[in-house]
């Protein structure tokens, strides 16, 4: 008798679970389909910078809904974890949008927990530089550091003509899936393909006229250098600055790894210091995510000076905060070689 009330509770105890369990799964893919036919397109921007792109292109947009997986202030994606917070919203996503080139490095574990989520890659197409994180740029990267930070550099929308791409591969990968996907939902899809065009339209009309005032700087500077010889090598201490420094002629000597895991030490530094003195090397461009203090350390012995400059990966999630920290950037650089 006893055995037998054991295995009736016991039998009682696995129907209760598994019932809860069903009303859990149940409850999660109510509120899963619920959010995806709630009338709305909902878009998941991997970082700030691609996140502004789509406040840009998707501004009174009714029928399409942006968002950032990552808090404004996250700053790059460098070994970013992927959260239980981050997994619900992508859950909750008809699309996801990347910067691609590696920067996602958790892009593996969202395709194998999503298999059937639309992503866009907004640096398709777009040649990229090659990866130098290292201290000096001649040197070999290890097999190690080469796996960790991928072949090649990520940061193209530092670029304002590779910035002008993204916004491109953006609004066409969007306007794809919106006129095929089976969206389960009534779209005016007519009206809204014209609203994002224009929008995009502008967006880009905005940048283009940003990346003149570069280009007019970079021509200008180019041929004074030219003309009196003007050494124009530089330190950067995060690699982002690679593509501005491109884009104007400024020559990249060695980067400066100051990511959260690297420590340089002092031998490290004192060999930089010889290094700026022997190639009279004068500038010295950090930016605002890291601290300087390494930097200034170098200022202190050498002829370089200190400049910070804005990566675009922080902000108030204005939709003009791209044009305010790119010109914020040429500032800088007019600072720099006035």
């Amino acid at each position: 008798m006893i055995r037998k009330l054991v295995q009736l509770f016991a039998v009682m105890l696995l129907l209760t679970i598994i019932g809860a369990v069903a009303i859990r799964y149940s409850g999660l893919r109510t509120e899963t389909m619920l959010s995806k036919s709630d009338g709305k397109i909902k878009v998941v921007t991997t970082f700030y910078p691609i996140y502004l792109i789509g406040l840009n292109i998707a501004d009174q947009v009714e029928n399409v809904e942006v968002d950032s997986l990552t808090k404004l202030n996250t700053g790059c994606l460098h070994d970013y974890q992927l959260t239980t917070e981050d997994m619900k919203l992508i859950a909750t996503a008809d699309v996801m949008v990347i910067n691609g080139g590696g920067m996602e490095g958790f892009l593996e574990d969202v395709t194998a927990n999503y298999p059937n989520l639309t992503i866009i890659d907004t640096s398709q197409g777009i040649s990229m530089l090659p990866n130098i994180n290292n201290t000096f740029a001649n040197d070999t990267s290890t097999a190690e550091e080469a796996s960790k930070l991928g072949e090649y550099n990520a940061h193209v929308w530092l670029d304002p003509k590779l910035y002008m791409k993204q916004i491109e591969n953006f609004r066409d990968g969007l306007l794809h899936y919106i006129n095929n996907a089976d969206q389960g939902i009534n779209l005016e899809i007519e009206k809204i393909t014209k609203k994002i065009n224009q929008n995009s339209d502008i967006y880009l009309n905005e940048v283009q006229q940003l990346d003149q005032q570069i280009e007019n700087y970079s021509n200008r500077i180019t041929k004074s250098s030219e003309q009196k010889s003007i050494n124009r090598k530089a330190v950067i201490f995060h690699d982002s600055f690679a593509y501005l420094a491109n884009y104007v002629g400024m020559e990249v000597t060695f980067t400066v790894p100051l990511d959260s895991d690297t420590a340089l030490s002092a031998g490290d530094i004192a060999e930089i210091v010889d290094e700026v003195k022997a190639q009279d090397i004068k500038y010295l461009f950090t930016e605002q995510q890291y601290s300087d203090s390494i930097a200034k350390q170098i200022e202190e012995e050498t002829n370089a000076k200190v400049y910070i400059i804005d990566s675009v990966v922080t902000g108030d999630g204005a939709k003009d905060s791209y044009l305010k920290s790119m010109i914020n950037n040429l500032d800088v650089l007019k600072t720099a070689t006035q």
